[in-house]
């Protein structure tokens, strides 16, 4: 990151958060600077440097209205919101939707209008069009559930996937309502979403929901598992292996083992994941820490102590595994094997890239892409090395503009079959002209650059 960038940083948060007023007159400012930038890198904050999101205030507003409306029953709140819904603001439409949407009807007891989900949809739509995860949330609960009779299958999955990948869904810890996830899951495995098939991708995302407690998804996967496709009852024993939960094959039958594990990870009985998994039977995965979120700076320094403390170890693992992002990056940089400080968590590519690539694809944060790419080229005993991610990868990272990956694209330090792989993908977005050769060259510097956006 930038001198530039660094003083970008400060400005936009120095007027966002007082917290960080705070710190930077406390603690030493080029530490403040340096955590500022990695804030923002994960964050990404909207609108002017240095400036709140005109937004805000609205956004406040209305949101208050919304309370008053729906759970104290104030007609006169109701009515500024709708007018100011009806007038266009973005805010208000996000809201008015929320108030009409019989999701979130048990939430707004008061309410002075009926539950209409057509209504909700069309007060939705164009917020949700403009990236406001609340109303894609909305628009995709609506559009995949058969009962609020809107449903509307590849509609209804382009507005998840755009709910799941959007920075501001985690960054705003949208991510709490599990039946939203669970039709997101739907879509990856539905043929006639329109959604590339990724039972993978699907078992992932149910086997959270099932952690969850989600009732749909705990009936759906326990006693309904057996009508599951194997293919994604093979994604969901790999998920259960990860977990701790599996130890048998992943042969996508849909055995007692399987069942077993799957209800441990529900919580609803005791395991029998057959030999030592790694973590007692019956327990679930660990809760999110309750209290205050760690700040970046206290989550860099629990990091550096996790290398040799245990307990700091497990404290990071776990506020990774409850979804805190920066613990993600940081977690899978203890996990994996191209770090070469000394630790005592035993290197877990397989593990690290999951993170790496999730944080690359759906938070758009560069420095995890670097580091995914940099994992694929050099591969691990569990983890296949693979030129064609590595690819993939460094692909990614130009696009995410992390100048990180351009220094070593133009260091010759690259295993084979990636250079080709780069230069095809480059060749493709028309950016790189020439025969494809497994080698560096100009041209394929030259190429990346331009990606970047550094001619």
């Amino acid at each position: 990151m930038s001198g530039t960038d660094r003083v970008r940083a400060h400005a936009a948060l120095w007027y966002a958060d007082a917290r960080y007023r705070l710190a930077w007159l406390v603690l030493p400012q080029a530490a403040v600077a340096l955590a500022a930038g990695l804030a923002l890198a994960v964050l990404k904050p909207t609108g002017e440097w240095g400036k709140p999101a005109d937004s805000k205030e609205d956004e406040k507003l209305y949101h208050e209205l919304l309370d008053k409306a729906g759970k104290d029953g104030d007609k006169a709140a109701f009515d500024k919101l709708k007018a100011g819904a009806d007038a266009g603001n973005i805010s208000a439409r996000s809201f008015l939707g929320t108030l009409y949407n019989p999701e979130w009807a048990s939430l707004y007891p008061k309410s002075p209008v009926k539950a209409d989900a057509a209504k909700a949809l069309t007060y939705y739509q164009q917020p949700a069009d403009l990236g406001y995860p609340g109303a894609q949330r909305g628009m995709t609960e609506l559009l995949l559930n058969r009962g609020r009779g809107q449903y509307d299958l590849k509609r209804g999955c382009r507005y998840g996937l755009a709910f799941y990948g959007n920075p501001a869904a985690i960054r705003d810890n949208h991510f709490d309502s599990w039946s939203t996830l669970f039709w997101i899951a739907g879509c990856y495995i539905d043929s006639d979403s329109g959604v590339p098939r990724d039972a993978q991708k699907a078992a992932d995302i149910y086997m959270d929901t099932v952690a969850a407690k989600l009732p749909l998804s705990v009936t759906t996967f326990t006693d309904d598992l057996g009508r599951q496709p194997p293919d994604l009852v093979a994604a969901i024993q790999r998920n259960l292996a990860r977990r701790g939960f599996y130890s048998g094959p992943a042969d996508g039958s849909a055995t007692p083992q399987t069942l077993a594990a799957v209800r441990a990870l529900a919580g609803k009985a005791a395991g029998t994941g057959g030999g030592n998994t790694g973590r007692p039977a019956g327990n679930t995965p660990p809760a999110p820490p309750s209290g205050p979120k760690p700040t970046v700076e206290e989550l860099i320094a629990l990091a550096k102590s996790a290398t040799t403390n245990a307990a700091d170890e497990a404290k990071l693992r776990d506020l990774a595994e409850g979804g805190t992002m920066v613990a993600q990056y940081l977690y899978a940089q203890l996990l994996s094997p191209t770090n070469t400080v000394q630790r005592i968590t035993a290197p877990d590519a397989a593990r690290a890239i999951q993170y790496f690539e999730r944080l690359a694809r759906e938070a758009s944060f560069a420095p995890a892409a670097t580091s995914a790419a940099f994992l694929y080229d050099i591969g691990a005993p569990n983890l296949p090395r693979d030129p064609e991610k590595a690819a993939d990868m460094t692909i990614r990272a130009l696009e995410l503009k992390d100048a990180d990956i351009l220094k070593n694209i133009e260091e010759d330090k690259w295993g084979a079959g990636f250079w080709a792989a780069l230069q095809q993908r480059l060749a493709q977005r028309n950016l790189y002209q020439g025969r494809i050769l497994d080698q560096r060259n100009d041209r394929t510097v030259q190429a990346a650059r331009s990606l970047l956006g550094k001619q």
